[in-house]
């Protein structure tokens, strides 16, 4: 006799409450899992010290003391520390902004921005000191006419858009994306009082140079935004109409105008390219009336592929991120010697004028950064001694210097802490240049070089450096 029911007819069907135990019960083992493996990889990896995007030092554990402990400083500092050294730290917020750009979000990351990015009206520009500049403290300046083949990018309209959070414009020109810092004006007038103060104070026969450089702003901001931008040339014109007798101004933004095709500023970083600050530089050894050295017939021209500077830290833009550069710097053959001093001018090392550094701090190459002075002795034999105060625009102009002075000594405005009217006078100082972006000359980086005039003065001064 034949059975006609199924062999597995009384075998009961697991019924949905438990499937969705099990599945539940699998799914909290896969978290586990991943919050074990992630906690293994916090613990065992190196954590990061510094992150090369962000251009900064990371947090450091903190020290215990009682103090911080019962404060809660202690445990606040610790979270802290391991939240900003997580391991790969730069790997995992590159993979995110990229991951962000794929789905068109935008970053909110605060930048650094030059001004206020509002519009601008009959192109007065608004002071990022705080005060408008009125039509009697502007004055015009003629742009150098540019060369018949010239494109002038400020006519050109662009693809691009301009971050409300950071006012940083991001725009597609040429075939390649740029970050750019828009210019809001300024009077400049912290920069022209201490100028004007330095001259009264110093001997006569020294000679004092005021060097504006412009940003990229000036030559690369599209029509479609130029609204956004104030000129840089009204305000360097309205600054050098204001200056003393006896301060030459130099104008390096006509110069560098008829070069706007070429590579003069960074795409992705907020400094000039080391060939913007060689035109700046020849154009003030012309006003200085020294020679100035061939670019192919006395540098070594040297390139680092795939650079990504500093305006994708201040945006964590994908678009630069993905869009590197080259960076081109210019190794001198005269001969010199590089040395090496802190802030309060006592001397450290004999060094390089040009550094080591890895491919995301190409600009770093120059004197190694800002918080350090140097002295370059050189085979030139005019006599001529200058002083160099700078912010970091002026690093990149050292090297085109050695060919022209005896002695170049460079400090920062921000960071040196000798009287500089002692100083001049106790290095027997020829020739003084003031060489900084505009950003520096407008706004709060102008009040240091007041402070250097005034500071520790009567302070013994001596250079001990040894070969």
């Amino acid at each position: 006799m034949t059975n006609n029911h199924p062999q597995n007819s009384n075998q009961k069907r697991p019924s949905r409450r438990l499937v969705e135990y099990r599945a539940s019960l699998v799914g909290v083992g896969i978290l586990l899992l991943l919050f074990f493996g992630i906690a293994i990889f916090l613990i065992v990896f190196p954590r990061s010290t510094k992150s090369d995007i962000e251009k900064r030092e990371l947090a450091k554990f903190p020290a215990f003391s009682f103090q911080t402990y019962f404060s809660g400083e202690f445990t606040a500092d610790i979270a802290t520390f391991y939240d900003d050294t997580v391991p790969y730290r730069d790997n995992f917020k590159n993979m995110s902004n990229n991951l962000k750009g794929l789905f068109g979000i935008q970053s909110n990351n605060q930048a650094v921005i030059i001004g206020t990015p509002v519009k601008t009206v009959n192109n007065d520009p608004i002071s990022s000191e705080g005060d408008a500049v009125s039509s009697e403290q502007t004055s015009s300046v003629t742009i150098a006419e540019q060369e018949p083949d010239q494109t002038d990018f400020t006519k050109e309209t662009a693809d691009g858009e301009i971050s409300p959070e950071n006012g940083m414009l991001i725009v597609n020109l040429d075939g390649h994306w740029r970050g750019l810092e828009l210019f809001g004006g300024g009077t400049g007038n912290n920069y022209v009082n201490a100028l004007n103060k330095l001259r009264d104070k110093v001997d006569s026969k020294v000679k004092i140079y005021s060097m504006i450089a412009p940003m990229a702003s000036e030559f690369y901001t599209p029509s479609n935004f130029s609204q956004y931008n104030s000129s840089q040339a009204d305000c360097f014109a309205s600054i050098a109409g204001r200056l003393k007798d006896g301060i030459t101004s130099v104008d390096c933004l006509s110069a560098m105008q008829k070069h706007t095709e070429e590579d003069i500023y960074c795409r992705t970083d907020h400094h000039w390219q080391p060939l913007g600050a060689y035109y700046a530089a020849r154009t003030f050894a012309e006003a200085a009336g020294v020679p100035f050295a061939d670019l192919d017939k006395d540098y070594t021209k040297k390139e680092t592929e795939g650079f990504v500077g500093t305006l994708y830290a201040f945006s964590s833009d994908s678009r630069l991120l993905n869009d590197p550069e080259t960076f081109t710097y210019y190794e001198p053959k005269a001969s010199y010697s590089t040395y090496y001093y802190d802030t309060g001018f006592h001397f450290q090392e004999k060094g390089e004028l040009l550094v080591e550094v890895d491919t995301t701090n190409s600009y770093l190459r120059f004197l190694g950064g800002d918080e350090q002075c140097a002295k370059i002795k050189t085979n030139v034999n005019n006599g001529r001694k200058l002083l160099v105060i700078k912010d970091s625009y002026g690093n990149a102009e050292i090297p085109f210097y050695t060919s022209s002075f005896a002695e170049i000594y460079v400090i920062d405005m921000r960071y040196f802490e000798c009287n500089l009217v002692d100083f001049i006078d106790r290095m027997d100082i020829t020739d003084v240049l003031f060489t900084m972006a505009s950003y520096s000359a407008v706004g709060e980086n102008a009040k240091n070089i007041d402070n250097l005039i005034t500071q520790n003065s009567g302070e013994a001064i001596t250079d001990d450096a040894t070969d």
